[in-house]
């Protein structure tokens, strides 16, 4: 009862949509239906301590080796699947001997039992039983040298209908397949959602001449952003998608810390802050649809659970791989959306770290692409070749040495100096001061310092 007031709260009273609260997975219902289940067991002589002492007795002859009387659920069909509960049953002429059922249960059973298959016929089913050698040899007990004819199988297959299952299970596969479809509907939403917040940002971050822009800022917001990591967790301890409790603290860390450093009120176009404020909505979205999930997914572990406790059919280690590729189990949803956003704000605002040269970790001013394809500062480049190294850092081709002047990629120059002006042009100012000093001595100024050249 706990858990079901619980669930029934959390839907009323934590800001769902009401288009979300309607495709909840219906727990009522399905403890309504699962009495209906049992009763229905219990009727056919096959309550859950019936089953639970076949399936003791199952286990334990399985494990000597042997197959004697026992049950089997399980679900076929792959469209739509169809649960079925077979038993395997010792008869002898008709009437059920296996002393681990009940009086009522082989009455029941020998009602079934002209129906049944006989085992014999069945691959992967319980042995046949089979002539002993004091019935098949001499009277000494010898062997007989040819092999002893089986006797007539006693152990037959009885599949058991059932009502109540198939109404549970049909009734709890339309709620999955119903969630699914909220989650692809929401999706595509948040989706189109992202586009448009990728155009206002590409709008607020463009660089002109003599034109305000705020790209510096928003990168600032992204890296914050980034190494919250609201969703997703790249550390080592806690690797992979978090969950909604992990993930309303990172958000909150990243609002914080985007007061803390002021970034709001740096903002130059008026643009930029509502569109920061779309942002936030957008994570909150995801958040509580990530919370959705989770809640949906406990109902439906819970309800297979209680399943579990009532019947003994073990449905809880089945059931959930038959649904294990529904966004409700797997949470793809969420991946799909954070990994579009946090790769379409990468490639409106990219960010320094992926695009520094892997020796200095600066910018790669003026990037001189190798032959096997990585890519260094020239400042880097020509100290390699001064040092007479032939090999890529990276790969260890022989390549260094071949470069020249054509391998600088004037693409990608274009782009960082458009993308990373203030870095490419302290970067610049780096190498030429240090030109400076090894041509004129330490007292060489770089004309931005306002000092011009001097001389000793």
């Amino acid at each position: 009862m706990k858990f079901a007031r619980e669930f029934r709260e959390a839907l009323l009273n934590d800001g769902f949509p009401a288009r979300w609260v309607q495709r909840a997975v219906p727990y009522g219902e399905l403890k309504k239906c699962l009495k209906k289940v049992k009763a229905e067991l219990d009727s056919l002589g096959l309550d859950s301590a019936t089953l639970a002492h076949l399936k003791s007795i199952s286990e334990r002859e399985t494990s000597s080796g042997r197959r004697g009387s026992a049950f089997r659920y399980e679900f076929n069909g792959s469209e739509r699947p169809i649960p079925r509960l077979t038993l395997f049953v010792k008869f002898e002429d008709g009437i059920a001997v296996d002393a681990a059922l009940s009086p009522d249960t082989r009455k029941y059973l020998e009602s079934l039992a002209p129906l049944g298959t006989p085992v014999g016929s069945l691959s992967g089913s319980p042995e046949i039983e089979t002539q002993s050698s004091e019935a098949s040899g001499d009277k000494a007990g010898h062997e007989l040298s040819e092999p002893a004819l089986p006797l007539k199988p006693r152990v037959r297959r009885v599949e058991i209908p059932l009502t109540f299952d198939a109404e549970f299970f049909d009734l709890l596969l339309d709620d999955v397949s119903s969630l699914d479809t909220l989650q692809s509907d929401e999706q595509k939403i948040l989706s189109d959602k992202i586009k448009d917040l990728s155009t206002e940002i590409t709008a607020v971050t463009k660089r002109k001449v003599f034109h305000k822009t705020d790209m510096y800022r928003w990168r600032e917001l992204i890296d914050v952003y980034l190494q919250a990591g609201v969703f997703f967790s790249t550390h080592e301890l806690d690797h992979g998608i978090r969950t909604h409790t992990a993930a309303a603290k990172q958000l909150q860390w990243f609002q914080t810390e985007v007061t803390r450093r002021g970034l709001l009120n740096l903002f130059k176009l008026p643009a930029s802050r509502p569109a920061f404020n779309r942002f936030i909505a957008i994570n909150v979205t995801l958040l509580m649809n990530l919370k959705f999930q989770e809640i949906n997914k406990t109902a439906i572990t819970k309800i297979l659970k209680k399943f579990d406790k009532r019947t003994q059919l073990g449905v809880g280690s089945t059931f959930p791989k038959i649904i294990a590729s529904d966004p409700i189990m797997s949470e793809t949803m969420a991946k799909a959306v954070c990994a579009q956003m946090s790769t379409d704000l990468s490639q409106i605002v990219p960010q320094v770290d992926d695009y520094s040269c892997p020796i200095c970790s600066e910018v790669q001013w003026r990037p001189v692409r190798m032959k096997c394809q990585h890519i260094f500062c020239s400042n880097c480049a020509v100290k390699m070749q001064k040092q007479r190294r032939k090999f890529c850092p990276l790969c260890r081709e022989d390549v260094v040495l071949q470069a020249d002047e054509d391998n600088v990629d004037k693409d990608l120059e274009k782009f960082l100096e458009k993308s990373f002006p203030k870095e490419v042009r302290a970067k610049r100012i780096e190498i030429e001061t240090a030109a400076g000093i090894e041509q004129f001595g330490p007292s060489y100024k770089h004309p931005s310092e306002g000092s011009g050249c001097q001389m000793m």
